[in-house]
């Protein structure tokens, strides 16, 4: 293990934060070190554990993998990884979680072969205590059309599978955002109100572990109550760039309002009707 930067410029930079993932961490790097793809650099960034974590992923003699210590602050942590990462693309990774052998080859190679994609996801497999025996998460495959309007449903890239190209992030200086629980939903949308365009793959390319640990068990309520913010903030976003021939969007959107806040209609209720508005008129609209 070494924390000093080989000078040959990688492809890939895994960003893999860790907090007290003693447990857990040695199967995610050996996964990331079995890769069919080798050019890469691994940035395990801990995120102020008080656990063994920091020295296991001392351990290894790999001149690819780099540790960078932080303050338990999950997005600075994020944020640091992405902002030492030298590679042409970001392929993000949790800590509990293990990567299919060829998933950096493959969405390498699809990246390269579509310069237009700027986010490229999978499908995940579920593993550990409670998985299912064919639990696969995915929803969604291929190019994403509309991804604004696919994001008022609600997150459909799974954060640890995706892969970035970076100099779109640099280009429009974007990065993690404080929205607890849902830093990686909060910036695809930014990424979408840039242009950036979503691809995900329909092979599993990642196992997912299923534990009491996971942020969607342990701040589950806080979780959906950010992403609610996340998907208000995409419904403005869209009424604002059509304002203009249409401005009856936001007449509708302040009448659905009140009905909401007198307890008529659900939060969610409000962006589903403005969805089918949207995608009914999608050829109409400003959408990005």
């Amino acid at each position: 293990m070494t924390t000093d930067k080989d000078k040959q410029t990688p492809a890939i930079s895994i960003v893999m934060p860790a907090y007290n993932a003693e447990m857990y961490i040695r199967e995610a790097i050996d996964s990331v070190n079995c890769q069919s793809f080798p050019d890469f650099e691994c940035i395990v960034v801990d995120d102020g554990s008080t656990d063994g974590t920091r020295d296991i992923i001392r351990a290894y003699d790999d001149k690819r993998m780099v540790l960078l210590e932080n303050k338990h602050d999950f997005t600075a942590s994020l944020n640091l990884g992405m902002d030492a990462a030298r590679g042409r693309y970001i392929a993000c990774m949790d800590a509990d979680d293990i990567m299919h052998p060829d998933r950096l080859k493959i969405q390498f190679a699809l990246m390269e072969a579509e310069p237009g994609i700027t986010v490229c996801g999978t499908w995940m497999q579920h593993t550990g205590k409670g998985a299912l025996p064919r639990g696969i998460s995915g929803n969604i495959s291929g190019l994403v059309e509309y991804p604004l309007l696919q994001f008022l449903k609600g997150n459909f890239m799974c954060h640890p599978t995706a892969m970035i190209r970076k100099d779109f992030l640099k280009e429009n200086q974007l990065s993690y955002e404080n929205y607890a629980y849902a830093e990686d939903y909060k910036l695809w949308t930014e990424i979408a109100k840039k242009g950036g365009t979503f691809y995900v793959e329909s092979q599993p390319l990642l196992y997912c572990r299923i534990s009491e640990n996971q942020i969607t068990n342990r701040k589950g309520e806080e979780q959906v109550k950010t992403s609610e913010k996340i998907v208000r903030e995409v419904l403005l976003y869209l009424i604002e760039k059509n304002k203009k021939d249409l401005p009856e969007l936001m007449s509708m959107f302040e009448a659905v309002e009140k009905l909401r806040e007198k307890g008529m209609i659900p939060v969610r209720g409000v962006s589903d009707l403005f969805q089918k508005v949207f995608y009914s008129n999608k050829n109409r609209l400003l959408l990005v």
